[in-house]
């Protein structure tokens, strides 16, 4: 109903039991029938068919991983463009009262529609920062929601937008969306994963759902009193979210009063099919579709008139006898209604239902007409003389046909913006985050000065010289120019993947067409390439005609970008778009003409060349070049220049050009142009089908599939153990507030089940007492935790001010204890939970007396604590079980059995349900559906649990998990708490039957003082006692949720409200429970002075050979498994092989083209090889680096053994990578391979050097704080050693740059590679000498040796010299990785 806001809540676990998920996304129109699934039933709004209008425009549907937005915007930027976008009525079109009514903002200049929606949202004070890295993520969510309001949209769907988000966040966002709701009139239908009391009385209607089936749907007041008459009742402990919850998930037998049978769902459903709710919802959707249903909430006394309709002439519409009808209204109906009612009664309005003091909704048009007429009745005399709070549900007639008409006519139209003022928003977006990209375009503009400028000195006065080697110098200017084009274009592709979502959100919310997209992105990459090339490369290359080389350059990068765009819409993942470049880079370069002379193309690749747009490119510079530059005639080079002496009636830039067969294909100027600028509309065409037809819904990697292992011999089957362990693990008893512990009912009970039930859990039970029995357990160390007078200081390094976070915090935790941190701000809990781990923040100082059973903090107290930090940070490539049996394996001493180790990762996957997924790898739990946020919590438990640590300390264990998840993991810490842990956890807002699950509770103030310490007691009953007894505290009904009035007493609650103003810390030190504490305390610290202390002196636990084979076989199983990567680049590696193969494919020693030909084989061999390993290393290092930092902070291992681990690890796939490309490649072409021993040297050579390259990519992304740094870097240093090692400039050409040219690892590969595959004695040769020689008699390698500076008794010095590199390249890796300080984490 227009204004209102309803949940949608159903069984917890994911969306087959109970269909949330797939309703609202029929509602949003996003389902259809197939040959899976079969759509049934009809979707109306009003009285039009879902299918007669164009759903996106009315409907909005929003889910999590639609909170995304262009980091680039600010957040009133991305607000002005989604109200361009969305908006149908600006204030140009305003009607004079609303003019009237917004004057104010209008004179200001101001939209009043985005003005309202930044206050009432507090996005004012942030309105101008970027959206990317200067916003929370609370702030992101709420600027989707901003984004929705500012636009056409009627209904607003939301799907689990706020899951991850804490209460307090979580109320604030639907309190939000409740009032956007009501003002603008519109419908919200939501799904929430976690509600907390007062998030759940912000909605007015509930729909409940189970399997599909609904079981109610009325009034969010009436749900409870409803399940109360089927014999369910509500305890106070219990929030109203959770009771309904368990009843539709089956668990709502604890709730049965005595002596009442539970119902089935069937008998569930069949009870709301009978009920008032149910039968009211029928006449509505099967009466007249001219009316609007609206909640009003009201006080008695407001002045309604209510008249029978035999008394009550209104408006002319039909009325039947027993309606009930507002007749007229007093002065005050304006203080009825607000915010907790969907409208204000109007004259007119018909009475449907009414409720006086919360009592359930008696509706007045159910029934038969007498039952209706009695009710009206009945209705009309209690509304006389009603006292205290009333709620009406009324309908009102349409009466505006011709308004009503004209907003169904702009619902239909599929876009608020015509093409071509959508085309025009667009583009200003475009250029605005270009220039927002300050840092990006200052890199890129950096990098084209820097290789302009090197470009420009290195070939400098070349240009202009007649001589043949210089004038072939200036004619690799052009295909050194063009390629580094194309590699600048390259870093512009992961831009494009990050946007690409973005353009899925706004192209399914009907932001703009796709068409207007990829027009405005042209247009501003042209802005862009203008900016970049006239700052840039306006001083590289020397040719007179600079502005056609400009216009030249311009055309090329504009297509590179355009191809790179091409590239970012159909690719899946950013590896397979690098996979795509690298590809067509490769075939750009090789059919450009340089490499290869026309006449030794074959004739089936003739074609690509003449397509190939970079060819065109190049003709069309050494057309600018040698038609213009070299004018001279050819008679006066006689015997100076040979191709003079074969046309000597020409010029000598004609002459060249015929000599190395260009000059057929520059006869036509514009030609080039042309085919450049056709390319272009090409590729943007197929970026515009791409866009329009290819949707990749994540950004996943694909991984592949393990078999099933066993580790343990004669071990159960996984699913057949998980199947009882989860049920077990699941079970509640009927008193689910008692704290779990073996006194306590709950677990006693559980394990009793356990075993007598047999079977699995029977047999895993006899397993452990067997393995204590032959000692292959691992003991665990109890140990109690305490800590007195703990106080933190945080220091600000910019102001130099201290504030004071925690304040003289004491208290313990014995084994088998859990304690939860409670209270306080967002930081002061987490930052307790760290002072107890030994992870001091660097950003402050501590004072306290910290210790386990005496022991201070050090590396054996460290050995005691399992931290489960709240991001879930797991390498993705390895497996559940293998990522434990690596936690175990550097954890556990060095006294543990592989054996033990082994079977203690086996019963801890089996005591956290986890046996199921224990062959899956972790990344492909990622997704975000169903039980993702359970299994990912539990992972993260079980890798601490694997290390058996005394004490495991938990940040927000439960946050993003919904009511089924939250039971299953408190129940598992129950059970680790049981076996003689100790356990300690925040918790932000828990509910009273979460907070039951903890022995001991420690409660910060706001401020950061101890508010309390000591038991919670069943369903918080000794929590509770004690907040009641404190003088002045506010009065507690027994409605109410025991946590929801302990935290709004300390003013910590979800709601604000009036504090008392007491000193909770003084209360709590002047009270008995705190004498209790210090007694306790006392006790603990005689019992630890008798214990012996062992302190361990090494810091990690396993022997340094253990930490660097295992974090080298993790990153090998890395590497192996990482398809993308790894694959991609063996199937480029045999792509680019095949590819110059068959290009190159034996080419004769005929004549000097051949022999060239030949020779640049291995150039381009050594380019595309080399630039591609460099540039492809730097995204994946540090892809886990998250997880490295978390071990880290845990003291896994050395630090060193991480990037060793990773230089190390390429070497088997380079040697077989290279082994594909001299196999294939060399294979066809006939080089390098005249016996077994040069083809063995030569793939040497070639893997030497890629492995160099790999390694320099490793050492600039481990010195550049983040990868875009370090791909600029590599690019720009790359272009340097292409063009500095002896073949686009030879060496007696090369000035300034000598020292580049010396330490240049293309340069000893190049002279290796190309001795190996040419060497030819000669000095011994006679008559029969079989050294292939020339036309001219000379022999092809004595004119590579003069011509290089080549010897063939250099090749083992450019081997050892290229070892010693890949040595230098990788220390320095080490080097940097060890000392950069954003190679750590951020606090240890």
């Amino acid at each position: 109903m227009p204004g209102s806001i309803t949940l949608l809540l159903g069984p917890p676990g994911g969306d087959a039991s109970s269909g949330k998920s797939t309703l609202l996304e029929i509602l949003a129109g996003r389902v259809n029938g197939n040959s899976n699934s079969i759509l049934e039933g009809g979707v109306m709004y009003n009285d039009r068919n879902a299918s007669d209008i164009c759903l996106s425009r009315l409907i909005a549907y929003i889910s999590n991983q639609l909170n995304i937005h262009i980091s680039f915007l600010t957040v009133r930027e991305t607000l002005e463009f989604a109200r361009d976008f969305t908006q149908g009525l600006r204030p140009e079109n305003f009607t004079p009262q609303m003019r009237k009514f917004f004057a104010h903002a209008l004179v200001e200049g101001q939209d009043p529609f985005l003005e309202y929606v930044l206050e009432i949202l507090n996005l004012k004070q942030i309105e101008n920062k970027l959206v990317g890295e200067e916003i929370s993520n609370i702030d992101r969510q709420k600027l989707t929601t901003a984004e929705l309001a500012l636009g056409t949209f009627s209904v607003m769907i939301y799907d689990q937008l706020f899951s991850g988000s804490d209460l307090v966040t979580t109320y604030d966002l639907v309190d939000t969306i409740r009032t956007i709701s009501r003002i603008q009139q519109s419908s919200a239908i939501m799904s929430l994963t976690r509600l907390s009391q007062e998030v759940f009385d912000l909605f007015d209607r509930i729909i409940l759902l189970s399997y599909g089936q609904v079981l109610f749907q009325g009034p969010r007041q009436d749900a409870i009193p409803y399940f109360a008459k089927l014999g369910y009742v509500k305890p106070s402990y219990v929030e109203s979210s959770e009771f309904l919850e368990d009843i539709v998930a089956g668990d709502g037998s604890q709730y049965v009063v005595p002596g009442e049978t539970p119902l089935t769902l069937e008998e569930l459903v069949e009870c709301y099919r009978a009920s008032d709710h149910y039968k009211d919802i029928m006449r509505i959707v099967t009466g007249d579709d001219g009316k609007h249903t609206y909640w009003v909430e009201s006080e008695p006394g407001l002045g309604l008139s209510l008249n029978t309709p035999s008394h009550c002439v209104v408006d002319k519409q039909p009325r039947r006898e027993t309606e009930l009808v507002v007749s007229k209204l007093s002065t005050k109906v304006g203080h009825s209604g607000g915010i907790e009612s969907t409208a204000r009664v109007q004259v007119g309005d018909m009475i449907t239902a009414m409720s006086v003091n919360n009592e359930e909704m008696l509706y007045l048009s159910v029934g038969p007409q007498k039952i209706q007429h009695k009710q009206s009745s009945h209705a009309y005399s209690v509304l006389k003389q009603a006292q205290g709070h009333i709620r009406f549900q009324v309908e009102r007639y349409k009466e505006k046909d011709d308004e009503y008409q004209a907003q169904w006519k702009q619902f239909q139209m599929p876009f608020v913006q015509t093409w071509w003022h959508s085309t025009k928003t667009l583009t200003y977006r475009q250029i605005k985050i270009t220039k927002r990209l300050h840092a990006i375009i200052k890199l890129r503009l950096f990098q084209a000065i820097v290789l302009g400028m090197f470009a420009g000195t290195l070939f400098y006065k070349l240009g202009g010289q007649y001589n043949q080697q210089q004038m072939n110098s200036v004619r690799a200017l052009g295909f050194v120019s063009t390629m580094s084009i194309l590699l600048l274009n390259l870093v512009q592709l992961p831009l494009y993947m990050l946007q690409r979502p973005i353009f899925y959100k706004h192209r399914a919310q009907r932001f703009f067409r796709a068409s207007s997209y990829v027009v405005a992105h042209s247009i501003a990459l042209a802005y862009t390439l203008c900016v970049y090339f006239l700052a840039g490369l306006s001083t590289a290359g020397d040719g007179e005609p600079f502005f056609e080389y400009l216009i030249l350059l311009f055309s090329v990068a504009y297509f590179g970008s355009t191809v790179f765009f091409l590239i970012s819409a159909i690719s899946s993942v950013l590896e397979v778009g690098n996979a795509l470049a690298g590809l067509l880079i490769s075939v750009f370069l090789l059919f450009s003409g340089f490499v290869i002379y026309p006449s030794n193309i074959p004739t089936y690749w003739k074609w690509l060349t003449y397509m190939n747009p970079i060819h065109w490119a190049n003709i069309s510079f050494c057309r600018i070049q040698f038609y213009k530059g070299y004018t001279d005639p050819c008679s006066k080079y006689l015997g100076q220049l040979s191709f003079c002496d074969k046309f000597p009636s020409m010029t000598v830039g004609k002459a060249y050009l015929v000599f190395y067969e260009l000059s057929e294909d520059a006869k036509v100027p514009w030609l080039p142009y042309a085919i450049l600028l056709g390319w272009t509309v090409i590729a943007n065409l197929l970026t515009l089908l791409g866009l329009k037809k290819i949707e990749f819904m994540g950004m996943s990697q694909s991984l592949p599939h393990l078999k099933k292992t066993h580790i343990i011999r004669n071990y159960k089957e996984d699913r057949d153990s998980e199947f009882q362990s989860y049920n077990s693990n699941n079970e509640h008893s009927d008193n689910f507030g008692a704290s779990p512990h073996p006194e306590k009912q709950n677990l006693s009970s559980n394990n009793d089940r356990m075993k007598d039930n047999g079977g699995v859990e029977k047999w895993i039970e006899e397993f452990r007492i067997d393995l204590e029995r032959h000692g292959l357990d691992i003991p665990l160390k109890q140990v109690t935790l305490l800590f007195e007078d703990l106080s933190f200081t945080r220091y600000d390094g910019e102001t130099k001010e201290s504030t004071p976070v925690l304040n003289n915090i004491t208290g313990y935790a014995r084994p088998k204890t859990m304690l939860a941190l409670l209270g306080g701000d967002k930081i002061s809990k987490v930052t307790l939970l760290k002072c107890l781990a030994g992870r001091v923040p660097v950003s402050g100082s501590l004072s306290s007396s910290l210790q386990a059973n005496g022991l201070g903090t050090g590396a054996t107290f460290s050995r005691l604590i399992g931290y489960v930090e709240k991001l879930d940070a797991h390498q993705p490539y390895l497996s559940v079980r293998e990522s434990l049996q690596f936690r175990g394996a550097l954890r556990l001493g060095q006294d543990i059995s592989p054996t033990s180790r082994h079977i203690h990762v086996e019963l801890v996957l089996n005591q956290l349900g986890l046996l199921p997924y224990s062959n899956e790898l972790v990344g492909s739990l990622r997704d975000a559906t169903g039980k993702t946020f359970e299994i990912a919590k539990k992972i993260t438990i079980a890798v601490e649990l694997a290390a058996n640590p005394s004490i495991l300390l938990l940040e927000e264990p439960i946050s993003g998990l919904d009511t089924t998840g939250t039971l299953t993991i408190l129940n598992i810490l129950s059970q680790v708490s049981n076996s003689g842990h100790v356990i300690v956890a925040t918790l932000t807002h828990p509910s009273a039957r979460t907070l039951s699950f903890f022995d001991l509770a420690l409660i910060l103030t706001g401020e950061g003082h101890q508010a309390y310490f000591g038991p919670v007691g069943s369903n918080c009953n000794n929590l509770l006692d004690y907040f009641k007894s404190i003088p002045h505290a506010p009065h507690y009904s027994r409605r109410e949720s025991p946590v929801r009035f302990i935290m709004g007493t300390l003013g910590l609650g979800i709601k604000t409200s009036i504090v008392p103003p007491l000193n909770f810390s003084e209360i709590y030190q002047a009270s008995s429970l705190q004498e209790i504490n210090n007694e306790e305390i006392c006790s603990i610290k005689k019992m630890i002075k008798k214990r012996r202390r062992n302190y361990l002196s090494s810091t990690y636990p396993a022997p340094y050979s253990r930490q660097a084979i295992l974090v080298l076989l993790r990153t090998q199983r890395f590497l192996w498994r990482n398809v993308q990567y790894t694959y991609g680049r063996l199937t480029g590696c045999m792509m680019i092989g095949l590819l110059m193969g068959s290009l190159y494919f034996q080419i004769e020693y005929k004549d000097i083209y051949g022999v060239t030909s030949r020779t640049l084989y291995i150039y381009m061999q050594l380019i595309l090889i080399g630039v591609i390993s460099a540039n492809n290393v730097v995204p994946q290092i540090g892809t886990d680096r998250l997880v490295y930092f978390r071990e880290k902070r845990a003291g896994m291992y050395l630090p060193i053994f991480y990037p060793l681990s990773w230089a190390v690890g390429e070497i088997p796939y380079l040697f077989i990578a290279t082994l594909a490309v001299v196999g294939i490649g060399n294979g066809m072409a006939g080089t390098g391979t005249q016996s077994p021993s040069e083809f063995m040297m030569y793939w040497t050579v070639l893997f030497l050097f890629t492995l160099c390259l790999t390694y320099f990519g490793m050492m600039i992304t481990f010195l550049a704080p983040v990868p875009t740094l370090a791909a600029f870097a590599v690019s720009i240093l790359t272009s340097f050693w292409v063009s500095t090692f002896g073949v686009v400039v030879v060496l007696s050409d090369i000035k300034t740059y000598r020292w580049m040219y010396w330490s240049n690892p293309f340069q000893y590969a190049m002279n290796a590679m190309t001795s190996i595959s040419f060497y030819c004695n000669t000095k011994g040769c006679g008559s029969e000498c079989r050294c292939p020689r020339l036309p001219d008699g000379s022999y092809v390698w004595e004119r590579l040796a003069t011509l290089r500076s080549l010897s063939h008794e250099s090749i083992n010095t450019d081997i050892f010299i290229l070892s010693a590199m890949c040595m230098l390249f990788a220390s320095l890796a080490f080097v940097f990785f060890v000392v950069m300080k954003h190679n750590s984490p951020s606090h240890i």
